[in-house]
């Protein structure tokens, strides 16, 4: 799908309707608006050349703005996290050969080399918790197939709202921008000054993206989540006791299942009405085919693939096979309705004496105790079984009660050997957990 001929196609189809609503403001765009509206972002922006638009800055108005005028101009959209420590933000800039970083309130530049990235129109730097961060290249195409596909189950239309409540330097939150873009509807930019909790209540909200912890937090808030037509939750495992939870409160709950390298949704759930048993994460959106490897992986295939990695000399190595299915590294089964049960991530796959533990299953259990608000378990190095499970615990760390509850749902051999506080160093409310950070933590901590 060519930009701007999908921008132009919103405005003549959309017309009157709210493409972008600012909440801190209340400034709004119409979609008969928005094409001059980013020819005119193009037009001030500073050192606007052909290279990657890499972005430093947190969600608002302007991001949103800087990213639709890079898509609508053919550039590859950069985003990346403002949390990085300025040497890393230079490096990934660096490794995309950006000729600047723009910033909230500057534009810094860069001399790199140019390198033709033919096609590509975004760069989304993967979480890196479990090794280095990747840059997953995507064509448009990719992103407009995965929205496509994502309204078979939540539909969207003019005059539903999507608050933008995922960063914008995750493929969830770019992936709302062409939802809303395609369907007609609204990116609602949330008030950065007011808590989540706080803007559920307006009306301007329709739809919501939440992880685990968000959802958590607004039902221990009373946010009015009731209201909304639908609320998508993914983004990592979610424990049975929050997801009955929702549905009790009168959530309109979704469930999903995607990574950076797919555009976002692969898999989702229709509405639940009740909580599954054992939590699924609905059939394979239209557009995508699942299978499971021999070893029980998770792969995929279909047009919401990345077009490649971008390596260290500027080209994209593809995340395909010859047949073109692609390894998600999570481990799954289907259930007999052929909804797709996450058991864990291979490359979080914990090997103990010949046993494999996944540390998903017990973080998912962990969550259910009431005094725990996060938990996150790594594997560390043991002299006779190779490795074994540590866990970090914020909330209430009551180890003996903590491994008694354990002792009653799992393996002996799952029970972790140390319970840590949660440290100091990672934000307990970050979406995404540095797992590498902490797989150093524990190992010397217990040594």
């Amino acid at each position: 799908m060519n930009p701007l001929f999908l921008i132009e196609e919103s405005a003549n189809s959309f017309g009157d309707s709210v493409a972008l609503h600012d909440l801190s403001s209340g400034r709004k765009i119409r979609y008969r608006e928005l094409p001059d509206f980013l020819r005119v972002v193009i037009r001030n922006a500073p050192n606007w050349g052909s290279s990657p638009l890499v972005t430093v800055m947190p969600t608002s108005f302007d991001h949103v703005a800087m990213l639709l005028a890079g898509y609508l101009s053919g550039r590859p959209v950069v985003p990346l996290s403002p949390r990085l420590p300025r040497i890393e933000i230079l490096r990934r800039a660096a490794h995309v050969c950006a000729q600047g970083i723009n910033r909230e309130s500057n534009f810094e530049k860069m001399d790199s080399p140019h390198w033709e990235l033919e096609g590509v129109g975004t760069l989304i730097f993967t979480s890196g918790s479990t090794g280095d961060a990747k840059a997953v290249a995507h064509r448009w195409d990719a992103h407009f197939v995965n929205a496509i596909g994502a309204e078979e189950r939540i539909p969207l239309a003019p005059g539903c709202g999507w608050l933008l409540s995922l960063p914008l330097h995750h493929v969830s939150g770019i992936s709302v921008l062409i939802r809303c873009l395609a369907s007609g509807s609204t990116v609602v930019i949330p008030d950065a000054s007011l808590p989540l909790e706080s803007q559920i209540s307006n009306d301007a909200i329709t739809h919501l993206s939440v992880v685990a912890l968000q959802l958590e937090r607004l039902l221990l808030a009373r946010a009015p989540l009731h209201r909304l037509h639908a609320v998508l939750a993914g983004g990592g495992p979610i424990s049975a006791s929050l997801v009955q939870r929702t549905i009790e409160y009168g959530v309109s709950l979704h469930l999903t299942y995607g990574m950076t390298e797919t555009a976002s949704q692969i898999t989702t759930t229709e509405k639940l009405t009740t909580c599954p048993t054992p939590i699924h994460v609905g059939k394979p959106l239209p557009s995508r085919e699942l299978r499971l490897s021999a070893s029980g992986e998770v792969q995929v295939r279909g047009g919401i693939l990345a077009t490649g990695i971008l390596n260290t000399s500027g080209q994209l190595e593809s995340i395909t096979d010859a047949a073109g299915w692609a390894s998600t590294g999570d481990v799954g089964t289907f259930n007999e309705n052929n909804e797709l049960i996450l058991i864990g991530r291979r490359d979080r796959m914990i090997i103990s004496g010949g046993e494999n533990i996944h540390p998903e299953k017990i973080e998912a259990i962990l969550s259910d105790v009431p005094s725990v608000t996060r938990v996150a378990v790594v594997g560390i190095f043991h002299p006779h079984y190779g490795m074994r499970p540590a866990a970090f615990v914020a909330g209430v760390l009551d180890e003996d009660y903590l491994r008694g509850f354990l002792a009653e749902r799992v393996e002996r051999f799952a029970i972790p050997d140390c319970f840590f506080p949660w440290p100091d160093s990672i934000p307990i409310n970050d979406a995404k957990i540095d797992y590498m950070e902490l797989t150093h933590l524990a190992s010397s901590m217990a040594h």
